[in-house]
């Protein structure tokens, strides 16, 4: 104890004696840590899910996956899956059913409060842990129109009275309990009954809720609100989910096996629609991969992969800088260290105190680095996606102990090879050079360690500067589309749309008004089969959504073969694109018009016929290859008006739509947006990477800059006397900034060599996730290298100068 008592006071003291080193070591590292702890937060927070389940070793979440395939996944399933579980396999020892189509309004009186929500069977309450405020468990689900709510929810409509046994009326909008995906039709579900309050959830869940629907319900309800009654539904494995508990001492792999029998059993024989089943643990939902039809936002494993990866990086770089410039200073420590051999320390105790150092260094930059996680939590919290994640930066004494921990191991790893060096010094050669050790053949260790720091803050400056090239060409998509000065608004009921054109019509501010099932462009697409009567054994895939003839008009889109669609509407007539043309080996677009398809229509299948050929567009989002496209004209599939309008006064104009919309629809709200803001705002996302990863960008090249700042000073300091010599010989001035310069050119030449092509190999991985995608060209690469060579001349040829300035006379005074 004595011994470390010892160790840290000196190690306070050559930190104190040694400002500017201390200042550059410490600051590069709380800044490379700060990044750090905030991925070490995110990484707390999204392995905090699901912990509070008493049986959490036994629960299992059912995915669906391509038929004997492991592919294709989706955490849903389908809804008869859970009985059948429970009946036929005795290991299961509950199991639980859920569908996702509810979500909307509960009104009660002149109150209302909006949520989504699952149909549910009260099995679900023995498998996962729901703490009731109101109610009983074991019958709130058991009667059809039974509904349990959040004690938020029932604090809106009661207030301070007891709920249970309140009626209240549902009117559903298609919401999803994650409140990310706002539905756009209305549908009166009828009446229910109070028969539970649930408390606040304690910790974090992958299943968040606002209300929670007997799932008897759902067979009674309206024809066509929910994607199916039945409740013997194989197809449907896309809105249902299923929870399992496993008995003790039976685990996934029992759970595999049955699921594996269930799926062959009921899909084996079939010739379409074919699924498998796959058991996932609790504790792997999150995080998980990229699967589809979650129930919560969350990183991917693969994002949370790959932020350690650029952090660790960043971290990577400060270790390098404090270990250069130890293994530099080095050198001036050795009288120190040889005086210590000879007064009888041995290398472990040499390397302790080296070690010591180090880990006071680290413990330093943890306290200012905490002070810098504050500012970047902060700034987490404004992002974008943040609002979806609701990541929680709550710092608990677990969080306390990963960030003390983790500044332990940074400062041994950064000390560490310093240590090793300066202990194993002959204290008989007190003089002797730590820079001949060698790692390659002609280049020492420090001048490694400073071609990998330059190599690192090369390929992040390329990075940013094509990741910026990207995120403009994205923005600036060119859709193929209008998307200017059109106002979507949702129309909540397919009936409201006649009304809400009609009245229009004679608004002067409005040129055209078309109907659409969804926004193009904004990601989302519907898919069906379609089959060409001349290949009537051949079934292709195709995306479709329905439009009316406005539509055309509104989005300016180009018919290149055909005509419109009509004007009254038709659900036998339908439009494609020149893709689907393509694909459908129509041979030309005027050889396609009136070609007969069959498509698929739920469980039937549908005669339509081809109008018309519209001009490939983006449907879907930039990141994607254009696709294949029926355009359907159902009147009853309509979700949107989209209302064309001038570019002058509109916020009157917004006025007008809104009276006008009141109006003929007094019994739905009107919600709007731009199309322009809208496929602007999905593209947010994508700024927000962006800047994180600008963010630790920024943070690896400024640490480069500090250690070349360092190390500049530090060559400048050591040659001091020989820079005096020199200049009493008749060297000049620019004789002498060329001496110090030239070997950190050699090694930025060296960086550059090895980053330029390491660059170009890593920025096309990810850019091959774009079908629209910027080149990696010589301009990026010429950006990268100028801005490095601007930076890193600035810095050496500043303190060369500094040193070459010095009165030799000053220099040489004390030999």
């Amino acid at each position: 104890m004595y011994m470390l008592k010892n160790y840290i006071k000196i190690a306070w003291r050559n930190l104190t004696r040694n400002k500017s080193f201390s200042l550059i070591n410490i600051l590069g590292l709380a800044v490379s840590m700060s990044v750090c702890l905030l991925i070490i937060v995110i990484l707390i927070d999204q392995y905090s899910y699901d912990t509070y389940h008493e049986n959490k070793d036994r629960i299992y979440r059912v995915h669906t996956t391509r038929y004997q395939q492991n592919n294709g996944e989706t955490a849903s399933s389908a809804l008869p899956l859970a009985e059948k579980l429970r009946n036929e396999y005795p290991f299961v020892e509950e199991s639980a059913a859920l569908n996702s189509e509810i979500g909307g309004d509960v009104i009660y009186e002149d109150k209302f409060a909006t949520g989504g929500g699952y149909f549910a069977d009260g099995n679900l309450f023995k498998i996962l842990d729901f703490s009731f405020k109101e109610g009983d468990p074991a019958t709130a689900l058991n009667e059809p129109y039974s509904l349990v709510i959040s004690s938020d929810m029932a604090e809106i409509l009661f207030g301070d009275e007891s709920a249970l046994g309140k009626t209240v009326a549902f009117h559903d909008k298609d919401i999803k309990a994650t409140d990310i995906e706002e539905g756009n039709f209305e549908t009166d579900f009828g009446y229910f009954t109070i028969t539970g309050v649930l408390n606040p959830i304690p910790l974090r869940t992958h299943l968040p809720l606002k209300l929670l629907a007997s799932l008897s319900t759902k067979k009674t309800l309206p024809e066509g609100s929910v994607l199916s009654n039945e409740e013997d539904d194989w197809d449907n494995v896309w809105t249902n989910y299923t929870y399992v508990l496993m008995q003790d001492g039976k685990g996934r792999d029992d759970l595999q096996y049955a699921l594996e029998e269930v799926s062959e059993e009921i899909y084996g024989a079939k010739y379409e629609g074919k699924h498998s089943f796959k058991a996932v643990p609790l504790d792997d939902i999150t995080p998980i991969g990229f699967i589809g039809n979650t129930t919560h936002v969350s990183f991917p494993k693969v994002v949370l992969l790959i932020l350690s990866v650029l952090c660790m990086i960043v971290m990577l770089s400060a270790c390098l800088n404090y270990t250069n410039m130890s293994v530099a200073r080095a050198l001036t420590r050795v009288k120190e260290v040889g005086i210590r051999k000879v007064s009888g320390a041995n290398k472990k105790q040499i390397f302790a105190q080296f070690i010591t150092e180090a880990v006071v260094i680290s413990l330093c930059s943890l306290f200012f680095a905490y002070l810098i996680l504050q500012l970047l939590e902060w700034g987490v919290k404004g992002l974008t996606f943040s609002q979806y994640l609701k990541i929680s930066f709550e710092n608990s004494l677990l969080a306390f102990g990963i960030f003390l921990v983790f500044s332990l191991v940074v400062g041994i790893i950064a000390g560490l090879l310093p240590a090793m060096y300066v202990a194993r010094l002959n204290p008989i050669n007190l003089f002797s050079k730590l820079n001949k050790v060698k790692i390659f053949k002609k280049m020492g260790i420090r001048n490694a360690m400073m071609v990998v720091q330059f190599s690192i803050s090369l390929i992040f400056i390329i990075s940013v500067v094509l990741m910026q090239s990207q995120a403009k060409h994205i923005l600036n998509f060119d859709y193929g589309f209008d998307k200017e000065n059109v106002v979507t608004v949702k129309l909540f009921n397919p009936d409201n749309y006649d009304r809400f054109a009609q009245a229009l019509a004679s608004n002067p501010a409005v040129s055209t008004v078309g109907g659409t099932s969804l926004i193009p462009g904004g990601g989302w697409n519907f898919g069906t089969q379609v089959i060409n009567p001349d290949h009537p054994l051949d079934s292709l895939p195709s995306n479709f959504f329905d439009i009316n003839s406005g539509t055309i008009d509104v989005l300016d889109l180009e018919i290149v073969a055909g005509k419109n669609l009509p004007t009254e509407g038709s659900d036998q007539l339908i439009l494609i694109n020149e893709k689907a043309v393509s694909n459908f080996n129509f041979g030309s677009n005027d050889q396609a018009i009136g070609k007969l398809l069959v498509v698929e229509n739920g469980e039937e299948f549908k005669n339509v016929e081809v109008a018309g050929v519209v001009k490939d567009f983006q449907f879907l989002s930039p990141d994607r290859e254009i696709e294949s496209l029926v355009l359907r004209n159902r009147s009853s599939a309509l979700g949107f008006a989209l209302v064309k309008v001038a570019p002058e006064n509109q916020a009157k104009t917004l006025a007008g739509l809104e009276s006008t919309w009141k109006e003929v629809n007094p019994n739905s709200k009107f919600s709007y947006k731009y199309m322009d803001q809208e496929l602007l705002f999905i593209h947010q996302v994508l700024g927000d990477v962006l800047s994180v990863v600008g963010l630790i960008s920024f943070l690896a090249i400024f640490v480069s800059c500090l250690g070349l700042l360092g190390m500049a000073t530090y060559t400048a300091q050591t040659r001091i006397k020989e820079i005096g010599i020199r200049k009493t010989l008749g060297s000049s001035v620019s004789q002498i900034i060329v001496l110090l310069s030239r070997g950190f050119m050699i090694l930025l030449g060296v960086a550059i060599i090895l980053a330029v092509p390491a660059a170009y190999f890593i920025n096309n991985l990810w850019l091959e996730f774009f079908a629209s995608r910027v080149s990696i060209g010589l301009i990026p690469i010429a950006i990268g290298v100028g801005f490095i060579l601007v930076i890193s001349l600035g810095i050496v040829i500043s303190q060369a100068y500094r040193a070459a300035i010095v009165n030799p006379i000053d220099s040489l005074k004390s030999e």
